[in-house]
């Protein structure tokens, strides 16, 4: 049997940064239950493995050295490596990665997958730090590759998979998968679930769940148009899911096998169908599941009502994460395309907060078409719902991520060129980052001035703690307005 690596990447941080999280790795633990039983896989997750901390030139770098990732390589010579990109201000370690392969042995088959691989796979194939390109959903196509190669038959022409043929970069779609039943669980028994449970970055700024918990995917797709996001890319508009029953038994997986009753959903849109995830939460009430949940990449609040509140405080809900982004509805409709009521996601707030479900949001400013006066009407939204309601704010910049209208919209306009450096992204999607867009309107400065004087009047209200301290480590936070 061939010999499979696949690797998740350390990561790097502006040093002043925050955001650095452990979480279990369930993009490659999905695409080893495809193929397990192909190969010999072995997972080289660089985020609990030998794990350590290095700082140079204002950046730190977590997780695995790449002295130790070259002999990790070097010790498993695998036949095919997989490396996962999963955010585009993380490329550069994939990036070397791909040359540490290089240099140990040319005729490793090097594969990069993950959302950045989906937007920018001819700049990563035309650097010749990999071979292959998984586009979008990797599970059926990464296993198709495996077989063909298994069976020496042409790897050219693999629905989803880009590569270089004749010196020319060849790419057909694949389409998404619709029944998300058809996927295994995830490859849980490829690591060790104490590395994760037992690391002290486990979600820490993701999520206000302290103790052992663990990431689940109950949907894919998004069928909305916010002009910000790139997800859309990677995983398709079409809306799919996995039925109720499946993610019944899923819970049911991670708390008798795994030992782990607190999860994370991380669906981009876990409430979109509204039946749909109402008789989710009915199962986990019928079945009598004690757990506790969040969802830490963010809840439509448009999509709930006081009904679904209800069930989700019943099911153990421990916190919500909202995206509302803008507390102008101009903005919100005709700048970002949310497609939402500012009236309708307070009426949320207002009763998340009657039921003692805690809140965090979303806040994005500083969009090309946006004044500065409705920058400050979201800057005053986000300090009025933490007085009153003790909404945790997470401000972000408005950032230009590849493939996005947001993107098309500042390269027309001038504002940024083609040109920008994933360092760059990195530093403008980080709190306390540097944004990336100014016009007319405001400028960068601007923006953070305002954003200094938000982080100064939640300072003065927090006491002990201070806007910074409470979004590295939401646990303490929450488990003190407790």
């Amino acid at each position: 049997k061939p010999k499979v690596l696949l690797i998740n990447p350390p990561q790097r941080y502006v040093a002043k940064a925050l955001g650095f999280n452990v979480y279990f790795p369930l993009s490659l633990l999905y695409i080893s239950a495809m193929v397990k039983d192909l190969c010999a896989i072995r997972i080289l997750d660089c985020l609990v493995t030998d794990f350590e901390i290095t700082e140079s030139d204002g950046f730190c770098l977590y997780g695995t050295s790449f002295d130790n990732i070259k002999n990790a390589i070097a010790d498993f010579s695998p036949d095919v490596v997989g490396i996962t990109i999963p955010f585009t201000t993380q490329s550069k370690n994939a990036k070397q990665i791909g040359r540490i392969c290089r240099q140990i042995d040319p005729d490793i088959k090097v594969v990069f997958g993950g959302p950045h691989a989906s937007v920018k796979y001819e700049q990563l194939l035309a650097e010749d730090l990999c071979d292959y390109c998984v586009i979008g959903e990797g599970e059926l196509t990464f296993k198709e590759f495996m077989e063909k190669l298994i069976s020496r038959s042409n790897l050219f022409d693999i629905e989803g998979l880009a590569c270089k043929k004749n010196g020319k970069i060849e790419f057909k779609s694949r389409k998404p998968l619709d029944d998300l039943d058809e996927l295994p669980f995830p490859a849980y028994d490829l690591i060790n679930a104490d590395d994760y449970l037992n690391s002290p970055y486990l979600y820490k700024s993701r999520s206000s769940i302290p103790g052992k918990s663990i990431s689940m995917i109950t949907s894919r797709g998004c069928p909305f148009n916010c002009v910000f996001c790139s997800i859309m890319l990677h995983m398709g508009k079409k809306y799919r899911y996995h039925s109720s029953d499946y993610v019944i038994r899923h819970l049911r997986y991670c708390i008798e096998e795994l030992g782990i009753s607190s999860f994370h959903f991380e669906d981009d849109n876990v409430s979109f169908k509204g039946h749909r995830f109402e008789a989710l939460l009915d199962k986990i009430i019928k079945n009598k599941l004690d757990i506790r949940w969040d969802t830490p990449n963010g809840i439509r609040a448009d999509t709930l009502n006081y009904r679904i509140l209800e069930k989700i405080k019943k099911t153990g809900c421990v916190g919500l994460q909202i995206a509302i982004e803008s507390g102008n509805q101009r903005v919100l409709d005709e700048v970002i395309k949310k497609d939402t009521s500012l009236k309708d996601v307070l009426k949320i707030v207002e009763q998340c907060a009657e039921l003692k479900i805690k809140l965090c949001a979303f806040y994005v400013i500083g969009f090309p078409g946006e004044t500065l006066a409705e920058i400050k009407d979201t800057v005053a939204l986000a300090l009025r719902l933490f007085k009153t309601y003790n909404v945790v704010p997470i401000m972000l910049f408005a950032t230009p991520l590849y493939g996005t209208e947001l993107y098309k919209t500042c390269v027309e306009m001038g504002i940024i060129d083609e040109t920008l450096s994933d360092e760059d992204f990195a530093t403008a999607t980080m709190y306390y980052g540097e944004p990336l867009i100014f016009t007319k309107e405001f400028s960068k400065q601007d923006l953070k001035r305002l954003t200094r004087e938000f982080e100064s009047k939640i300072n003065s209200l927090v006491g002990e703690n201070s806007l910074r301290d409470i979004l590295n480590d939401k646990q303490t936070f929450f488990a003190r307005m407790e």
